[in-house]
């Protein structure tokens, strides 16, 4: 018989950029999910994902990066990590608690309260830290915010992930609520988008141009099970044509090659992947319209 609805918890993962957010939840589901890098902002949009145990569902939703102690922000990142909090029944707050300082978790702590929300402290990236070190710290952070939850993980090493999902499936505010099927990735055109987006990310370097646009254009599954899917890279200027090629091509090869391969090992399928580069501008909307 099949459950048509569900106990059902709503969380969003909030933190700084580069806090392991996206990792998160790539090691919490086994599978990538959400796309990686060192470069900040690298989620620019969230991105949600159920997991179900015992008769209860929760709605995971990786978040972009946020940071609330600097005066300007992006509207569009602020707003998107600002809704996903509004839907959410619960937040945990990931902290990178080796690079950050106590003043500035403090600052996270405390704009994390505003949600009104209820919410976990996940203090990450513990394996990088002293005994010593850890331990004076947390008691310095948690002197000052007796009333918060914590709690220590590594994601990396995949320490405090099932304390992590244990506490947040007893939580006992779950809602009544539809069945959240996870789309199938391989038919999901804005994941698609997102890996290609990450080995450009992690090709190109400081060079690259952050308005770059990815969109998955179409899709088709072969006779043969395999995908073909067609990615165009939109740019607004023509000197970033060059640099995502490469000398010879060399960068958007291995960009395609990385892509295709990173799809293939996920989802267990045989990949045809086509990426096209595309000039989207003001001046170029108006020659083209002249044109017509």
């Amino acid at each position: 018989m099949t459950i048509l609805n569900i106990k059902t918890l709503r969380v969003s993962i909030i933190g700084e950029p580069n806090a392991g957010k996206s990792s998160l939840i790539n090691s919490l589901f086994k599978k990538k999910h959400s796309i990686v890098s060192r470069k900040a902002q690298t989620t620019i949009k969230k991105y949600s994902v159920s997991m179900i145990k015992d008769e209860k569902q929760i709605i995971f939703t990786d978040t972009p990066g946020i940071m609330p102690y600097k005066n300007k922000l992006n509207r569009s990142i602020f707003k998107e990590t600002s809704n996903s909090a509004f839907e959410s029944d619960f937040l945990v707050l990931l902290i990178d608690f080796k690079r950050d300082s106590v003043y500035k978790i403090n600052l996270l702590i405390n704009y994390i309260k505003t949600y009104k929300i209820n919410y976990l402290i996940a203090l990450n990236k513990i394996d990088l830290m002293s005994e010593e070190l850890f331990f004076k710290k947390a008691n310095d952070v948690k002197i000052v915010n007796k009333d918060s939850i914590f709690l220590s993980m590594s994601v990396k090493n995949k320490k405090g992930l099932s304390q992590l999902t244990s506490y947040l499936f007893n939580y006992s505010k779950f809602k009544e609520n539809k069945i959240s099927k996870n789309n199938e990735l391989h038919l999901n055109k804005f994941y698609l988008s997102e890996v290609v987006r990450e080995k450009v990310l992690q090709n190109i370097h400081d060079e690259i141009p952050f308005n770059l646009k990815f969109n998955t254009d179409k899709l088709k599954v072969n006779k043969d099970k395999s995908i073909t899917a067609y990615v165009t890279i939109k740019f607004q200027k023509e000197s970033h044509k060059p640099i995502i090629l490469g000398k010879n091509g060399h960068n958007i090869k291995k960009i395609s090659m990385q892509a295709r391969q990173d799809l293939e090992k996920n989802l267990n399928k045989k990949f045809h992947l086509f990426i096209f580069l595309k000039l989207v501008n003001k001046k170029h909307i108006k020659s083209v319209m002249k044109e017509i």
